[in-house]
């Protein structure tokens, strides 16, 4: 499972936790990282779900509040409507893709460039040769 996948899945966690508190169902479990990677089989290492943490709250896609995770409106947001960070990772790809195919491209304009160069220098030759 990627980077991108985990943080997504802590992201669909909350989402569900933001979930049931507004329909009022109770929750009986404390919200935090450990509940997370039990919950969602993510299997993380201690210094793996520290570090998702610390990302997911550096971007403001989670917060904390009496020592549990919550998810921020911006988190919501990101995951429902842009899609996540799997969204984010397809977007470089496509955008490396179309990098790589106009820079494929330019070769062939430039020897179509410079092809079309020749047949007007021997045009031109065959004229004044005449």
């Amino acid at each position: 499972m990627t980077r991108s996948d985990k943080l997504d899945k802590i992201l669909y966690v909350l989402l569900w936790v933001d979930k049931m508190e507004l329909e009022q169902k109770p929750i009986s479990k404390k919200i935090t990282m450990l509940f997370i990677n039990k919950s969602s089989d993510l299997e993380l290492e201690p210094w793996e779900m520290q570090s998702l943490k610390e990302d997911l709250m550096d971007e403001g896609l989670i917060k904390t509040s009496n020592d549990e995770l919550r998810i921020t409106k911006k988190g919501r947001k990101f995951i429902t409507r842009q899609q996540g960070f799997k969204k984010l990772d397809l977007i470089e790809i496509q955008e490396d893709l179309i990098r790589e195919k106009t820079i494929e491209k330019f070769k062939y304009d430039k020897f179509s460039f410079w092809f079309s160069i020749l047949a007007i220098i021997i045009s031109l030759l065959s004229l004044f040769l005449r």
